[in-house]
């Protein structure tokens, strides 16, 4: 289930003024847990919110407002929201090292030159460095799709054929 968006925001805005790289780390870490036993740890109700926390910081060896807000998001039973939370948090700290994340998703295998012509690209519309992840995805027929944070921009036949399609059927 979705976090709240604004709820996400709250908490995103909290870690990114803690100005803390290694905060981060720590919610990139809990995002992506696959052990089911820290899975049970962290969403165990019989282990209070301040011990989990301490736990946590001391295995990653944060500093106390590090841990303050991991405390925090434990009480009020947020740490289902670890993914959205960095993934927020993290577009946050891009934005102000100018910065941002671009997925390309393409019909075709990109080769470099065509990778570094969508990255000039993006510099010169955006007024930003792109972080590029590209994906090969073949449902595009032809073309790409470029997903910033904010927008997507959708050159791909599919694409074209959708909203083709919508404007036959009156959309």
């Amino acid at each position: 289930m979705r976090a709240n968006r604004a709820v996400t925001l709250r908490y995103a805005r909290a870690l990114f003024e803690l100005k803390d790289g290694k905060c981060l780390e720590v919610i990139s870490a809990l995002s992506s847990i696959k052990d089911e036993k820290v899975k049970q740890f962290v969403g165990d109700p019989t282990i209070l919110a301040k011990e989990k926390a301490e736990l946590i910081a001391h295995a990653f060896n944060t500093n106390k407002k590090c841990e303050n807000l991991l405390r925090v998001i434990f009480e009020h039973k947020r740490f289902r929201m670890f993914p959205e939370l960095y993934q927020t948090a993290r577009a946050m700290w891009l934005r102000d090292n100018g910065k941002e994340q671009v997925v390309v998703r393409s019909a075709q295998v990109l080769n470099k030159d065509e990778t570094d012509m969508i990255v000039k690209i993006v510099r010169e519309i955006r007024k930003s460095e792109p972080i590029l992840k590209v994906v090969h995805d073949p449902k595009l027929l032809a073309g790409i799709t470029i997903d910033f944070e904010d927008s997507v921009v959708d050159l791909s036949v599919s694409g074209a054929l959708e909203k083709a399609a919508s404007f036959m059927y009156g959309g």
